[in-house]
């Protein structure tokens, strides 16, 4: 069966897009997807059910989640018993199947419960994508407790490689850093690590820095003193510690003042 945003006639090549297979009563029914939209939707539904580990998720919630865009997902309409041999479906399939021919209700099923044929390339692309956000988060917010300066990304990068650690390419990177950094402290001194500080700005560089902190910091006390002066009590991941004050003292020409609270 075939709708108004057009799509493939007869056999095909698939090109960019993958093929997306679901069984519904004793059928075998397929639509076409872009990968990359239909991964992104995916790891959307999965932080769904995150915070409802027992909760059913209902084609109106899909239909109704401003962030999950059908039509970005499936380029057309198109149900299909069989996609590379053009063999499409008729409304009395999808009727008895499915209680309806509402093309998006249909392509709801699809994204909730449909298998998505992703490549080994495509699954390869995302998991180093993971990675890279994996290193960014450890080299934003931990230190090497000996020295207690940040680790370089590529310092990271290694150990990493070195004590072989798996990334979980479904699981959002922020849920894997506790096991990551307790794998990779057997290779690198590493401890993720908040530290409190405190901050006064001259009167003439106060705005501008105010908004160079709040980039890099929770601003948890904030005083303006009588001759426009700022004076902070901030707290920020250790790894930027040591970025945010140079630019602090590049803009004040030196002249700002620092003292670690709390490490």
């Amino acid at each position: 069966m075939s709708h108004a945003r057009g799509g493939p006639k007869g056999n095909f090549d698939l090109g960019k897009y993958i093929i997306v297979k679901l069984e519904k009563a004793n059928r075998n029914f397929e639509m076409i997807a872009d990968p990359n939209e239909a991964w992104k939707a995916k790891q959307i539904i999965k932080k769904l059910l995150q915070k409802e580990p027992e909760h059913q998720l209902q084609v109106e919630e899909i239909l109704n989640n401003s962030d999950i865009d059908l039509e970005s997902i499936f380029p057309t309409y198109d149900f299909f018993l069989n996609v590379k041999k053009g063999d499409r479906v008729t409304e009395a399939d999808l009727e008895n199947a499915f209680a309806t021919t509402d093309p998006r209700t249909i392509a709801a099923y699809f994204l909730i419960d449909g298998d998505f044929a992703w490549t080994k390339a495509q699954r390869d692309q995302w998991l180093e994508k993971k990675r890279k956000q994996i290193i960014n988060i450890l080299a934003r917010n931990s230190i090497n407790p000996q020295t207690k300066r940040p680790h370089p990304p590529n310092r990271i990068e290694k150990a990493l490689e070195e004590a072989r650690v798996s990334i979980d390419i479904n699981k959002p990177a922020e849920e894997q850093i506790d096991a990551i950094v307790k794998r990779i402290q057997t290779v690198i001194p590493i401890r993720i690590e908040t530290i409190q500080m405190a901050v006064k700005i001259p009167a003439e560089y106060a705005a501008k820095a105010y908004n160079t902190v709040e980039q890099y910091a929770q601003v948890k006390q904030s005083e303006w003193q009588t001759d426009g002066s700022w004076i902070g009590m901030i707290s920020l991941p250790a790894g930027l510690q040591m970025e945010l004050l140079d630019k602090l003292n590049k803009l004040t020409h030196g002249r700002m003042q620092s003292k670690l609270i709390q490490k």
